[in-house]
């Protein structure tokens, strides 16, 4: 049974990170490029930070965006 999940999904299965969310949560916000690339590298720097593992992509991406948009002084 789990064969033919597999096969049905053609073995494209992967985890969330928080890029991905970093990508929904902008497209979602309508938020312009500025916000977006700052966002990224804020979750880029999180991933070499031990102490950031215990918080989920989720999270960490909501807090990147949130911090990108507070330094470049957008609101919404």
């Amino acid at each position: 049974m789990e064969y033919n999940i597999l096969k049905t999904l053609n073995f494209d299965v992967t985890t969330p990170s928080s890029l991905r969310f970093v990508d929904f949560l902008c497209k979602y916000c309508h938020s312009d490029s500025y916000v977006r690339c700052l966002a990224t590298y804020i979750v880029e720097l999180s991933l070499v930070e031990y102490k950031l593992l215990k918080y989920i992509p989720s999270l960490l991406a909501a807090s990147a965006i949130y911090l990108s948009n507070k330094i470049l002084n957008k609101t919404k």
